[in-house]
């Protein structure tokens, strides 16, 4: 009878170690749980080892992966680069193709989701005239995408020469997965002064992304 005992608790025993998820956060903590629910912004979960444990819950952005008692594992889309590393600094030039003028840029840019990118800009071309720009590009991926090259477009404000300006770029990013950025593209450059006219301009920048 105590064998039976004995083989009865070890089968249980067993059980609930099969039965545990394990979530590994993003400065590497494994927590051994049971997930009750998983939405798109928080994970709810009871702790395996605490017989009464409440529900308590973490945000997706601070997990890097769960292993679910099946085996299968969940990236929470980490292996896409625009996730992993979501901000970046990069350097470049500008040339304005219709009137053969250039610019040096320095840029900084975040990723709020894979598929949307904030971005600052300023430079300066040879006659020290100062550019300034903000706002948004779109790139086309998925959450779960390790694609490490994404087409974009996007839509910028700006001020070049006193002037302000809308720009509107397209092209091509890449993303390697220890961090180097690339991008390459073209945009139109529409100045509305008083004698309203477009340029069209070449970019190519390079730059190191960084988690946080």
């Amino acid at each position: 009878m105590k064998r039976l005992l004995f083989i009865f608790m070890i089968g249980i025993m067993i059980q609930n170690l099969s039965g545990q998820d394990i979530i590994t956060t993003k400065d590497k903590k494994e927590i051994k749980v049971q997930i009750v629910e998983q939405t798109d912004k928080l994970v709810k979960f009871k702790m395996s080892d605490y017989e009464n444990s409440p529900i308590l819950s973490i945000k997706n952005n601070r997990i890097n992966r769960i292993e679910y008692k099946n085996g299968y594992i969940d990236l929470m889309g980490n292996q896409n680069p625009r996730n992993n590393k979501p901000f970046g600094i990069s350097a470049g030039i500008a040339y304005f193709i219709s009137d053969e003028d250039g610019l040096l840029l320095v840029s900084m840019d975040y990723f709020v989701k894979p598929q949307i990118d904030l971005e600052v800009s300023a430079g300066s071309n040879m006659d020290e005239k100062a550019y300034f720009s903000f706002g948004s590009k779109i790139h086309l991926n998925s959450t779960y995408s390790d694609n490490n090259f994404t087409p974009f477009a996007g839509l910028l404000f700006g001020v070049y020469y006193d002037e302000p300006f809308i720009q509107v770029p397209f092209g091509v990013n890449y993303i390697s997965k220890i961090g180097l950025d690339a991008s390459l593209g073209i945009s139109e450059v529409f100045f509305f002064n008083f004698n309203s006219y477009w340029y069209t301009s070449l970019e190519l920048r390079i730059g190191w992304r960084f988690k946080l």
